[in-house]
């Protein structure tokens, strides 16, 4: 090596760096290519043998080294050379900015170093003209070059050429530019035969291709060169500082770049610099713009792997981490997916079997998958059904299971064969028998230069702890390759992959086809026996068929508990009361959580809480009805006193909130098997696809309906039809129905409650069409409206006219009698009609002439009373528009009475105002009771009983009674009596 420092000193070639650094050569080697220069104990490498035979920087002589490889040597020995001595462009203080616009035709916009290539291009095609000597130097003033420099640049350009002749590295012609030709542009040969706007055009397309040939040439070369130059100045990259205009360089420095680059101003991300200077900061000089790419692929055994977040990715059937790659604690390439197999075995292994076979998060298409995966799905219903999770064994029996099974290492056999460990040692041991002797000759004199190279790897890897999870973090170098073996052998691979996997299970396969597949007792810890279908069945059973049941156990999940799938057309046709009962399986669940709701002292009378409820579902409750009154009713029947009832309220017990999973979810589906809604509340499902549900029923009915109905000539229509819907047998319901337009139809219907209706409003329309003239007359007016309409001015004269004659109509064809279904019927109750519409209209006449004088008398008497707004109220929801049809015919004769009590009212008020307060108040509590359960049934889609219509009429006669004593009810009425009257109802 001191010979290597001598030459270099004695050809008056030295390196370009600050003569008061200390640096010996032997750090220069060290620090350009990590395993030139070392201790004598080493010996040089060809490449170190090659670098000392160059009596120049060796840094320099790598780069040259270099060239030959990239097929840029000519460039690279200008560069070099010009590395090699003081900068030639001359920067007088005097005359610094003209020195720098002189310098400018020289200046890359990408790097420094081809600044000096256009330098030596430029001066070389003043050589070629045949300048004098004056005259050149006369040239280099001009452009602020020193002429004793480029000439000095000249000779040592030569004597490197001359040394890399002699080694080999390139040939005469080669080693010295020539300045490229500067080509001109060239016009299209079809220009002759085009007009003047064609030729513009074909310019500026000539111009446009010639830029793009120029720039495609420029960049092949760029990238040669650089390379080139980036395997001697590989320690002075850097990365631009996302926070700052300095850079990172290696080990953690920081740099800006020297003001004179061209690339001061534009910054890269990525730079390489000839040299790091300090003087007030450290500078970079002569910088170009790389990519980090090029730095491993120049520099791979100065670069460090460090592999972290190892996980299995099922898209690519393989166990992959994330690879960062570093250049002195630089980081060149923060991220890249690699196959884990490789650089961890044993780990990829395992998170290969917890991840692609105990996970299932994989593609397999073989049997033992196959198989395993519906067993586990299986048993994981198991624990849906009984929502607890103690029947599938954990994950980890299930990775001892295919841990047990699965070979720690796999071989792979020249014929494509993969074998297990065991098999695959055998097989190689075998093969390599009789080679065993001479491959320890060979080996033995190769002990020494092996420990050499394994004891350098060792230094470069560092291996952090592992934990075989989804964190762990490892850093090692890039693997080496290893040597081809040699043929017939078997070569190893690792376990990390769905390739090598089922390479492996066919040769496994051979010998134990059923090797990986789980049997009931490696999955269930328990037998669940109380989990049955009886419990838990698969479907639903209604009249309108069976509906399928899943279950899931995931609490706060919206399919938690069990999901029934409904189609559309059966929506209507569900009743409320009968899902609150679940299934068997989860029913006991359910009832305990509302008898923990109930008061302490109630509940005392269901301890033990297990016991009572199974003598409650032994006494075979009605599953059609709601589940809280029967439940109520047991209760008090339990404790032998029925005077429990009046201490359960009802209402509030039903309000409070269960666990979502005690509801049965409801999914809605089409004819398709789309989902349309799904929800645990029927009556909000109803109220929003109850309408599209009629209508969906209602398709491909054709057979059953009719349109544009005017007599009876639809013969005996049925209480019901049934009639197949593909796979579904359905239940509909017949009724005539009046349509929009006013005509009359026959329709299908999915509800009795639905038909009923209908089937009065339409059988009322045909039999107006058969009773023409008394409709006719009807229309006219009944006996006093006029007078009555007059008073009654807040409703519109037509609208009271229309109410008034459908009242009389639903009262003399209809009233209670029972509706027609035949022709028959039907003349019979036409019949009935003629002779009871003279009745009919003549008492609707006297009832309403009667409201209306009562309704004139007391709209006198309010004025500014106290009690005005709370009457005016009452009188809004007694003579409400519509309220003719609305109103019971047992009531028409009473409302005189009502408007007649309110009067009486007013007149008492001033005697006891605080007693009309109480009372008011007391019927105030009553009416809001059966406002919240009329509210609450209307909002479930239930429909309104009998008495609790009749309730509301109650409570009106209890106003007559409180305020107008002497007015009279019809029957005994008061507070106490109604508040009976309600439990009967209910109970």
């Amino acid at each position: 090596m001191q010979n290597t420092k001598n030459q270099a000193r004695g050809s008056g070639i030295h390196a370009r760096h600050n003569p008061t650094n200390d640096k010996t050569v032997s750090d220069d080697l060290q620090n350009a290519s990590g395993n030139i220069v070392a201790p004598p104990r080493y010996r040089l490498t060809r490449l170190g043998e090659q670098m000392a035979r160059l009596p120049i920087d060796p840094k320099i002589a790598r780069i040259l080294l270099a060239a030959k490889k990239h097929d840029c040597m000519a460039e690279i020995l200008v560069i070099a050379s010009a590395l090699s001595i003081q900068d030639p462009r001359e920067r007088p203080l005097e005359a610094r900015d003209a020195a720098a616009k002189a310098h400018e035709r020289f200046t890359d916009k990408q790097s420094d170093f081809l600044a000096y290539l256009n330098i030596w291009d430029s001066f070389q095609r003043e050589r070629d003209k045949g300048l004098s000597n004056k005259q050149l130097v006369q040239w280099c003033r001009q452009y602020f070059l020193s002429h004793l420099r480029m000439r000095e640049w000249r000779e040592l350009h030569h004597q490197l050429a001359q040394t890399a002749i002699e080694m080999g590295l390139t040939t005469k012609e080669a080693a010295f530019r020539q300045p490229p030709i500067q080509e001109q542009l060239r016009p299209s040969e079809s220009q002759g035969d085009q007009d003047l706007a064609a030729k513009l055009k074909q310019k500026q397309l000539d111009k446009k291709q010639h830029r793009a040939q120029v720039r495609a040439a420029k960049e092949a070369g760029y990238e040669q060169i650089h390379r080139a130059l980036l395997t001697g100045l590989i320690a002075n990259v850097g990365m631009k500082s996302p926070d700052g205009n300095d850079y990172t360089g290696a080990r953690g420095s920081r740099f800006h770049l020297f003001p004179a680059s061209a690339l001061f101003k534009a910054k890269p991300k990525w730079v390489m610099a000839a040299e790091l200077v300090e003087t007030t900061r450290l500078y970079a000089r002569d910088v170009a713009v790389i990519q980090p790419e090029w730095i491993e692929q120049e520099a791979p055994h100065l670069v460090r792997y460090h592999y972290f977040e190892p996980h299995w990715e099922q898209k690519r059937g393989e166990v992959v981490a994330s690879e960062r790659v570093t250049l002195y604690g630089l980081t060149v390439l923060p991220r890249r997916p690699v196959s884990y197999g490789k650089v961890a075995p044993e780990e990829a292994r395992e998170i290969f079997i917890r991840g692609a076979l105990v996970a299932q998060e994989s593609n397999l298409q073989t049997a033992f998958f196959a198989h395993n995966k519906k067993l586990i799905k299986e048993i994981t219903e198991l624990e849906h059904k009984s929502r607890k999770q103690d029947v599938l064994v954990d994950d980890e029996a299930l990775f001892a299971f295919y841990n047990e099974r699965l070979p720690e290492l796999v071989w792979k056999d020249a014929k494509g064969g993969v074998w297990g460990g065991e098999e695959g040692g055998q097989i190689q041991s075998d093969k390599m028998a009789d080679q065993n002797g001479q491959a320890n000759q060979r080996n033995a004199g190769r002990v020494a230069q092996a420990m050499h190279v394994n004891s350098n790897d060792t230094d470069k890897r560092v291996r952090e702890p592992s934990s075989h999870t989804r964190q762990n973090v490892s850093d090692d170098p890039k693997p080496k390759k290893q040597p081809i073996s040699q043929k017939g052998s078997l070569k190893p691979l690792p376990l990390a992959d769905i390739c090598t996997f089922e390479a492996w299970l066919k040769t496994a396969e051979r010998e134990n086809p059923r090797l990986l597949f789980l049997s009931r007792d490696d999955l269930m810890q328990h037998a669940a026996a109380h989990i049955t279908e009886e419990q838990f069945p698969k479907f639903w059973q209604t009249a309108d068929g069976k509906f399928k049941l899943s279950y899931r156990f995931e609490p706060h999940h919206p399919l938690d508990g069990v999901t029934m799938t409904v189609p559309l057309t059966v929506l209507n046709r569900l009743h409320a009361p009968s899902l609150e009962w679940l299934v068997p399986g989860m029913l006991r669940e359910k009832i305990q959580l509302l008898i923990k709701a109930l008061p302490k002292q109630i509940r005392r009378i269901c301890v033990p809480v297990p016991d009572f409820i199974t003598k409650f579902l032994e006494s075979n409750p009605d599953r059609q009805a709601a589940i809280i009154p029967q439940l109520a009713h047991f209760i008090a029947k339990s404790a032998g006193d029925m005077r429990i009832l009046e201490q359960i309220d009802q209402d509030a017990w039903a309000a409070q909130e269960l666990p979502e999973h005690c509801y049965l979810n409801l999914r809605i589906i089409d004819d398709g098997g789309q989902e349309l809604a799904g929800g645990r509340k029927l009556h909000e499902l109803q109220q929003q696809l109850g309408q599209a549900a009629a209508v969906t029923f209602r398709d491909n009915t054709q057979e059953f309906e009719r349109d544009n109905v005017t007599t009876w000539d639809i013969g005996t229509l049925p209480e019901s039809i049934k009639f197949a819907r593909g796979k579904q047998q359905l239940t509909g319901y017949l009724g005539l129905q009046k349509e929009k337009d006013g005509r009359i139809a026959l329709r299908l219907f999915d509800t009795t409650e639905a038909a009923e209706q209908a089937h009065r409003q339409g059988v009322i329309e045909l039999m107006k069409l058969q009773l023409k003239e008394q409709v006719k007359d009807l229309n006219k007016g009944i006996q006093g409206f006029t007078q009555a309409a007059m008073l009654l001015k807040h409703i519109n004269a037509d609208t009271l006219r229309d109410d008034l004659t459908q009242a009389v109509c639903d009262r003399a064809f209809i009233g209670e009698d029972e509706l027609p279904r035949n022709e028959k019927a039907f003349k019979e109750q036409i019949k009935r009609a003629r002779s009871r519409l003279p009745a009919v209209k003549e008492a609707l006449s006297r009832y309403l002439q009667e409201t209306a004088a009562a309704y004139a008398e007391l709209n006198g008497k309010l004025g500014k009373h106290p009690l005005t707004h709370l009457l005016r109220l009452r009188l809004q929801t007694l003579l409400a528009p519509g309220f003719a049809s609305h109103t019971p015919w047992a009531q028409w004769p009473r409302l005189p009475i009502y408007l007649k009590a309110m009067a009486l009212r007013l007149e008492k008020y001033s005697s006891n105002p605080a007693r009309d307060a109480a009372r008011e108040a007391d019927i105030q509590e009553l009416e809001q009771m059966w406002q919240e359960k009329t509210d609450g049934l209307i909002k479930q889609g239930l429909p309104i009983s009998d008495g609790l219509a009749a309730f509301k009429w109650m409570i009106e006669e209890l106003r007559v009674s409180l305020f107008a004593q002497e007015l009279k009810t019809p029957y005994p009425v008061s507070v106490k009596r109604l508040l009976k009257e309600w439990e009967k109802i209910f109970n």
